[in-house]
């Protein structure tokens, strides 16, 4: 009976590793992201502290400001700053020790959307940009820079928290899809692993911008009913 040469079994079995550690990726990823990010922080520590039901106050947006402007506590808006950004911040560092940097891929966009639709509160999230932060400071910092002037010159073009996130949130989309892989490398943190994996990172930046802007359709069409009105 004729065999199949060793080569053909070789090939075979390295199809089947990759497309185990592709799965085992997926699977570690999205898990730990999604849990990590739908930890309701401003929604526990307001309810802690002040005894107030986000999701029914101010903006009831899940998030430091809104947690800010009801409590008008900044101490409270500060903490809850904090745990939105560690939140993401802690796990990609667990992942970037590990040398975990496939999962990792992962794990950003399912922070920030954990963080926007969390399970726990019905998917009623915040918008995603402190944790966004938080994700990719340890990754690719110069996102996060490139974000933050953008905003600042559109809140210079008109003071609108809204408008402004959701034009450098555009921005930065568009830049991520400009720019050429090399100075995606160029600016992307060695420990993350993912120095040399420029076109899987814009994806998985690009998929956190998309999630961003998704909850943030929501305020700008309100405003723009409200000066119809």
């Amino acid at each position: 009976m004729a065999t199949l040469p060793l080569y053909t079994y070789n090939s075979s079995f390295l199809i089947l590793n990759s497309s185990m550690l592709l799965l085992h990726s997926l699977i570690l990823g999205s898990l730990v992201g999604y849990c990590c990010g739908s930890i309701p922080s401003a929604y526990l520590l307001t309810r802690w502290k002040a005894g107030l039901d986000l999701r029914r106050e101010g903006s009831r947006n899940i998030g430091a400001r809104n947690a800010f402007e009801v409590t008008g506590n900044r101490s409270i808006g500060r903490w809850v700053l904090a745990a939105d950004i560690l939140k993401a911040l802690l796990p990609v560092l667990v992942f970037e020790l590990l040398g975990l940097s496939q999962p990792l891929l992962v794990l950003l966009p399912a922070l920030v959307l954990g963080h926007c639709y969390p399970v726990w509160l019905l998917f009623h999230g915040g918008r995603g940009l402190a944790t966004s932060a938080g994700a990719l400071l340890l990754v690719n910092p110069a996102a996060v820079i490139a974000w933050l002037v953008l905003y600042a010159i559109f809140q210079r073009i008109r003071e609108d928290v809204h408008f402004s996130s959701v034009m450098a949130s555009g921005g930065a989309l568009l830049l991520l899809l400009l720019l050429p892989f090399r100075v995606i490398e160029a600016t992307t943190f060695s420990m993350s692993g993912l120095e040399h994996e420029a076109p899987q990172l814009t994806l998985s930046i690009g998929i956190i911008v998309l999630v961003i802007l998704s909850r943030h359709i929501e305020p700008m069409v309100q405003r723009v009913r409200k000066r119809r009105v």
